[in-house]
């Protein structure tokens, strides 16, 4: 978002992150409607897992990546672009 200099900008941003963020349904019926109904709760559970996993280990990872700049006496406004 550091790019980001108007509300235009802001909006199409958004919109493909809401676009990304959309594809963990599409997968949810994908495989829902691609196994059979004796194993679509398991594929289901991983398919979710995974998708959670990330998000876990991004989290992990950023948060580890900004904590020393923190530590250093960054401001956050000028942490997370040096990340980024």
């Amino acid at each position: 978002t550091g790019l980001v200099t108007s509300s235009l900008t802001l909006s199409i941003l958004r919109f493909f992150i809401g676009l990304g963020g959309s594809t963990f349904v599409m997968c949810q019926y994908w495989s829902t409607s691609m196994f059979t109904k004796e194993v679509v709760g398991t594929a289901n559970a991983l398919v979710g897992g995974w998708g959670n996993l990330g998000g876990g280990v991004t989290q992990i990872v950023m948060g580890s990546a900004l904590f020393p700049l923190f530590k250093l006496g960054m401001s956050p406004e000028l942490a997370w672009r040096t990340v980024a």
